[in-house]
Order: structure tokens, then C-alpha cells, then sequence
């Protein structure tokens, strides 16, 4: 196998902002994680607030920087790092710059040997490194904090050699898999969409790394309980509709039709059984996908229905209408680019 190397793009990349998650709140780090790369989360702290933490997570669920201002032990900002489930000794900054009913910008910079953070523009404190940055996968913000913004800027990744503009890689085949997954499309593309995963016999849930579009994947075995599919996207300038098909390659059959619909306003769901269409699924509570914004989505097999998660935020649920263990295949096509699917 050829040995990959990750590099980071000379150019500064600037990637739209995630506007008002929900919290708790977690995305992937769009751009990929590198030296020089920044992350800003600017939000409100609750009156009632006795602590909030910025995690930053790797793909095996460690945690290599937990930033904890904590209101209820003394005015401090607890940092630590998580391996195996364990925690690493305590780093205690006894300065508070937070206020409880106080807005906050929080800037972490990520370099080569630490983080770095500053809050509202103040230089705070260096968490030096424990293990290595480059597996960090997705920031995470939970606690008594409103969020109003959080964006991604600096240096974006890629993987050596160029040449193909796309990679499938099984994610528990080395451990910084994560690492390119959101790095821009490079190089020319052909005119046609490779079928992914339908000549990969390992176990364990693949990866794909800027797929050209129309984008098709043929899953490991098929769609059954608790499996979910995670893709990182941007909606295109000015789009009018993308998809998300999950379907049976031999029926053709479309167990569930994800649909964004901008000029309608809508967010469709449906299922096509023998050719023949269901009744549309319209309600929601807000449009998750704006053009020209990146998001990640989650679409998870709860069992007896399909749930769908947009920014860490669950967006609807959707019955089975036929039998979803039967599903073998997914289909991405539209107004969207992916820079990375898991499936």
C-alpha cells in the first residue's frame, strides 16, 4: 500500500461559517486539521452556567484537547486530554475571562507543538500537544453556552500524491484516516462517477475522500440497525436541489429520498417502490442546508425509522416504509460537492 503524506495547502482556506448550532454541538473540521489552522466559536454564556467545555476529537472518540471553563470550581479553565477513555492529568488556568450573560469569541489556533487560545482577543493560555493533532477529526461545544457562530479558516489539507482526486480508505486502516477528510476537490475530475465499496470485502465502515459527482457508493452488507452514513458537503452558489438516494442496486428500489428543494423552500423525503413514488414528507421546523455553507449530515437506521442529523442537530425522522435492511447503495447528486463520506 502506498505510503500517503499529508500536507497543508499553501493557499488560506476560508470556509463559510456554521450559523447558530445547536448545542451540544459538533462538526468536522472542514479544511482538515494542520498547523496554522483556526477555529472561532462565538456564543453566549447562560446566567445559570456552572461549566462548558471545547473538545476537540479524534476519530477513535479520544480526546486530545478539552478546554473546560468551570464557573463552579473556583474561576478556572480546566484543559486535559482523553486516551482510551482515560483522563491525563489536569492543566488549571486560575483566570476566568468568561462572565456569566456575556457574549464570547473563543480562538483556538492549532500549531505544530500546541493549541493556542485566545478569548475576545486576549491571548488566554498553550495546551502543548500529548498525542497527535493530525487524528483530530471534529470540534465539539457542550454545556450552559448558546452558540452563535463557529468557523474554520487557515491552511486545508491533502493527500500525496495528488493523482486521483479521491481515495477510499477502510477507517480503522491507519490512524490518522481523518486527516485529509475535508480537504477542497484537487486536480481535474473525469466525466464520470467510480462506484465505490463494491470490490472492498474488509469489515468496518469506509471512507471517501472528495468524490466526484455524481457520487455512488455501494455499501458492506446492507443498512441494518444502527449503521448510519456520515457525508461533509457545501451547497452550491445559487442552488436550486440536491439528493441523497438510499436504495437497492438490484430492485432499483429508493428506500428513502432525501431531497432539498431551495426555491420551494423544501426539504423532501419519499420512497419509490417498483418505480412508483410514495407520498412526500415536507414538514420541518427549518431549512439545515443554505447555499453556499458547508454541513455535515448523519443518516442513522434507529430501527424501525431512518434518523437524520444535520450539524449534530436531528433534523427528522423518517418510517420505513420497506424493509431497510435491504439497502445496499447510495447515490449523492445535485447542486453539492462532498469533501468526504463514511459509509
Amino acid at each position: 500500500q502506498q505510503q500517503q503524506q499529508r500536507h497543508c495547502r499553501s493557499n488560506m482556506a476560508s470556509f463559510p461559517p456554521i450559523y447558530n448550532p445547536s448545542v451540544p454541538f459538533q462538526s468536522a473540521i472542514l479544511g482538515g486539521i494542520c498547523d496554522g489552522k483556526k477555529v472561532t466559536i462565538q456564543g453566549f454564556v447562560h446566567s445559570h452556567c456552572t461549566r462548558f467545555a471545547v473538545n476537540f476529537v479524534c476519530f477513535n472518540n479520544d480526546i486530545a484537547f478539552h478546554f473546560n471553563p468551570r464557573f463552579d470550581d473556583g474561576l478556572v479553565i480546566v484543559c486535559n486530554t482523553m486516551q482510551s477513555s482515560k483522563w491525563g492529568s489536569e492543566e488549571r488556568k486560575k483566570h476566568m475571562p468568561f462572565s456569566k450573560n456575556g457574549a464570547f469569541e473563543i480562538t483556538v489556533l492549532v500549531l505544530g507543538h500546541a493549541f493556542q487560545v485566545s478569548v475576545n482577543g486576549q491571548y488566554i493560555l498553550e495546551y502543548r500537544h500529548r498525542t497527535s493533532y493530525q487524528s483530530i477529526q471534529s470540534v465539539q461545544v457542550n454545556g450552559d453556552v448558546t452558540l452563535s457562530q463557529v468557523t474554520f479558516s487557515g491552511p486545508s489539507t491533502h493527500m500525496s500524491p495528488l493523482p486521483p482526486p479521491y481515495s477510499v480508505t477502510p477507517s480503522y486502516a491507519q490512524n490518522s484516516f481523518m486527516t485529509s477528510a475535508f480537504a477542497a476537490p484537487v486536480g481535474s475530475c473525469p466525466s464520470a462517477a467510480p462506484l465505490f465499496g463494491a470490490s472492498m470485502t474488509q469489515k468496518g465502515p469506509m471512507t471517501v475522500h472528495n468524490p466526484i459527482m455524481p457520487f455512488q457508493a455501494a455499501l458492506q452488507g446492507t443498512f441494518t440497525k444502527n449503521r448510519k452514513i456520515i457525508m461533509v458537503g457545501s451547497v452550491g452558489y445559487g442552488a436550486d436541489r440536491f439528493h441523497v438516494n438510499l436504495l437497492n442496486s438490484s430492485t432499483r428500489n429508493i428506500y428513502l429520498h432525501i431531497a432539498p428543494r431551495f426555491k420551494e423552500g423544501a426539504l423532501v423525503r419519499n420512497t419509490q417502490d417498483r418505480g412508483t413514488w410514495g407520498p412526500e414528507e415536507r414538514h420541518m421546523s427549518y431549512m439545515p442546508f443554505v447555499p453556499g455553507q458547508q454541513f455535515q449530515m448523519e443518516i442513522r437506521n434507529e430501527g424501525g425509522c431512518f434518523g437524520v442529523y444535520v450539524n449534530s442537530a436531528k433534523v427528522f425522522t423518517y418510517v420505513h416504509r420497506l424493509p431497510a435492511n435491504q439497502i445496499d447503495m447510495m447515490e449523492v447528486n445535485g447542486d453539492v460537492s462532498l469533501s468526504y463520506v463514511q459509509f
